[in-house]
């Protein structure tokens, strides 16, 4: 038990920390030096339209907080599936933003960590000038048991900030975000990082 209890330790010492997601890149356009976008339509693409709405809303949400008006693309625009480009210039329009967030996955990755294996060696029992309860004490003290081990998964996001008067995206970044069950907790981290560095650039 002592020993297991070393394992999960170390394991969980292996593991990130609360931030569940990292910006790994940023880009943004050396060619643009307009205003920053001050209200903004979000776009998530998701093939299921319960986790768009999550996602776009509690992102809008998080935009909101930080002094950046934003508006879920589902609220005008609730088709299921892809958009046309119809619809979207007409969101666009319609809505009146100047800036055009759009948000998409692009792979999974998983990574496995392992607590370290005991160096010791049990007590041979040939020899030993001992009763049952010493050896047992001795091999308990000093066993071998697997080393234990954590799959975790991660998504790997790009998001691309537009500007509905300029050809090419003013700023993307890429995102490694840990998976987790809850959608909305996922997107308020993911949207902490990624508005923090478009705020540092000056996009947003």
């Amino acid at each position: 038990m002592k020993y297991c209890l070393i394992c999960l330790l170390a394991l969980l010492s292996l593991v990130p920390g609360c931030a569940t997601t990292d910006l790994t890149g940023h880009w943004k356009n050396p060619e643009y030096s307009g205003e920053p976008a001050s209200k903004v339509l979000v776009v998530g693409i998701a093939d299921h339209p319960g986790v768009r709405r999550v996602f776009e809303d509690t992102l809008a949400q998080a935009l909101t907080k930080r002094g950046v008006q934003a508006v879920a693309s589902y609220s005008v625009v609730p088709t299921r599936g892809k958009i046309s480009e119809e619809e979207l210039v007409k969101a666009v329009e319609r809505t009146g933003v100047n800036g055009v967030l759009i948000t998409r996955l692009v792979r999974r990755e998983t990574e496995t960590l392992y607590a370290p294996e005991p160096m010791g060696m049990a007590p041979a029992a040939y020899g030993m000038s001992t009763r049952y309860y010493g050896y047992y004490d001795a091999a308990w003290s000093d066993h071998y048991e697997p080393a234990m081990a954590q799959t975790i998964e991660y998504v790997i996001a790009e998001t691309a900030l537009f500007r509905p008067d300029v050809q090419k995206p003013v700023w993307s970044g890429t995102t490694r975000s840990q998976r987790m069950g809850d959608v909305r907790k996922a997107t308020e981290d993911f949207a902490e990082v990624m508005i923090d560095a478009m705020k540092k650039d000056g996009v947003i």
